[in-house]
């Protein structure tokens, strides 16, 4: 489908209909890597025709949908062949990623994660906001731990917990208690570490972001 203007979204979307039968997956993939703009509405009506589609005469039982399964496999092929194409990790791959580089996270390389998410030394202050103990960990200290692990913020904040309390090393020391929630300002304060020290790292939560 190509010509000398942009197509607008009605036309691609004719032009798509009566171009066969009934949609597949490669068809979509195509479409949407000629017209990347209308990704998202081509992805839409091939679900909606697929829906459409197993009805054996335009009547009342043309309406009814087939499974959301069926619908959910076309979408996510396509999706995810995007992504492919497009050199990006799909959204599970990214959890996956984050998964691993979380359960990682031991002995010196948390600690070198501490000092690259701006943290210092306080691997303790890490450790409660990689088992989700902080509930309001500064945005700048979630963005430095992500680029430093290398995985999109997007995909590590969603594995944080306190299912991750079985895969981080700590010092007899450091262990924290029970997962029992609090403020960053309160996780700070409770730091045995220099006025100058918490007021630093209390002021990460001003920071700019960007």
């Amino acid at each position: 489908m190509t010509s000398n203007r942009k197509m607008m979204l009605e036309e691609v979307l004719d032009e798509f209909f009566f171009s066969a039968d009934r949609p597949t997956p490669t068809m979509v993939l195509s479409l949407c890597q000629e017209h990347p703009e209308y990704r998202e509405d081509i992805i839409e009506f091939a679900a909606l025709w697929t829906c459409h589609e197993v009805a054996p005469e335009p009547c009342a039982q043309a309406l009814d949908p087939v499974s959301e399964e069926s619908v959910s496999r076309l979408q996510s092929f396509v999706l995810n062949r995007l992504h492919e194409l497009d050199g990006k990790p799909t959204p599970e791959q990214e959890a996956g990623a984050a998964r691993v580089a979380l359960s990682g996270l031991a002995g010196a390389k948390l600690s070198r994660a501490t000092s690259a998410a701006g943290l210092g030394r306080s691997t303790l202050l890490l450790q409660k906001v990689l088992r989700g103990i902080i509930r309001n960990p500064p945005i700048g200290v979630m963005i430095r731990l992500a680029r430093h692990l290398k995985v999109a913020i997007d995909a590590l904040q969603p594995e944080l917990g306190p299912g991750l309390a079985g895969s981080i090393n700590y010092k007899s020391s450091e262990r924290p208690n029970a997962p029992i929630t609090e403020t960053w300002e309160s996780a700070v304060q409770s730091l045995p570490e220099s006025d100058e020290e918490k007021a630093r790292l209390l002021a990460l939560q001003k920071e700019d972001s960007n």
